[in-house]
């Protein structure tokens, strides 16, 4: 009877052993959140899965159709494929050991009346970076942690609904530095007997129709970059120290602040102004002044 019992608790343990193992085939290392001043939200997880498991399947933090510049590696920086559910995402790991696993969102974040709000339903442990200038106003709950990160807030929150309210405060400082402008008057005295050669009056003619059409394009010019965005002058202003062309991807490198999706919006913005032009060259985005 004793064997009959050790036996049957045996069959129990290998019947159930699959499924306690696949509700344990991940767990994530670390996720982390980072928020932009724009709203956008970027996702970046580490994950650590079973190398003998096809697959594994995870929760996301917004709907696929929220989902954007998706990207999934392994330790190796190999690309791992991937589909998605509605709300999660099944990855291909078999052999990996690791999953890095990034994306952006513009779901989780709101606007009204200037007051940004940060609503997240979340089943794992992770930390979330706001923007710069950032004054957290209203939150739901204590969190685990409350740190800085190169001088961002840095909350770090439990399993659970989170909803956190903040605001972009930015300190203007005005400078007014008096217009100093100097006129400098030339008076040349040309004797009447004097006569200007030919070829001198027709080279001052010339001159001076150079020195209208330079003026008129340099009208142009300042027209062109009259209404720069600041972020657009700095594009603008990298690519100048750097021979005029730059990869996309360095682009993205130069200026780490600016979410993927923004910094294509400003290019294309930038190239419809004709102060930009966007060619491919293989599989990469080469941006040139025009």
């Amino acid at each position: 009877m004793n064997i009959s019992k050790v036996a049957f608790f045996i069959l129990l343990f290998l019947l159930f052993q699959p499924i306690i193992f696949a509700e344990n085939s991940y767990a994530v290392k670390d996720m982390t959140l980072t928020v932009f001043a724009d709203g956008i939200v970027r996702v970046s997880a580490v994950i650590l899965v079973n190398e003998d498991e096809v697959s594994v399947t995870l929760p996301l933090l917004s709907p696929q159709t929220h989902v954007f510049n998706l990207a999934v590696f392994d330790e190796n920086a190999v690309p791992l494929d991937y589909e998605f559910g509605e709300v999660n995402i099944t990855i291909y790991s078999l052999g990996a050991g690791n999953v890095l696993l990034e994306y952006d969102t513009d779901f989780l974040t709101r606007k009204e009346a200037g007051l940004w709000t940060l609503t997240i339903n979340t089943p794992f442990e992770l930390n979330v970076i706001f923007p710069e200038n950032s004054v957290l106003i209203y939150i739901n709950a204590p969190p685990s942690l409350i740190s800085s990160d190169g001088g961002k807030i840095k909350l770090t929150l439990y399993p659970g609904d989170w909803e956190i309210s903040y605001e972009l405060v930015y300190q203007r400082t005005t400078t007014d530095t008096a217009t100093q402008t100097t006129t400098q008057t030339v008076n040349q005295v040309i004797p009447p007997a004097e006569v200007i050669p030919v070829a001198a009056y027709y080279a001052l003619v010339v001159c001076a129709v150079a020195a209208v059409a330079i003026g008129i394009g340099l009208s142009k010019r300042r027209k062109k970059f009259k209404n720069l965005r600041r972020e657009e002058l700095e594009i603008v202003r990298f690519l100048k120290e750097n021979n005029g062309r730059a990869l996309e991807a360095e682009l993205r490198e130069a200026f780490p602040s600016i979410p993927r999706t923004t910094m294509w919006r400003l290019v294309k913005r930038l190239e419809k102004k004709g102060i930009l032009r966007v060619r491919k060259v293989g599989l990469q985005n080469v941006v040139e002044l025009a």
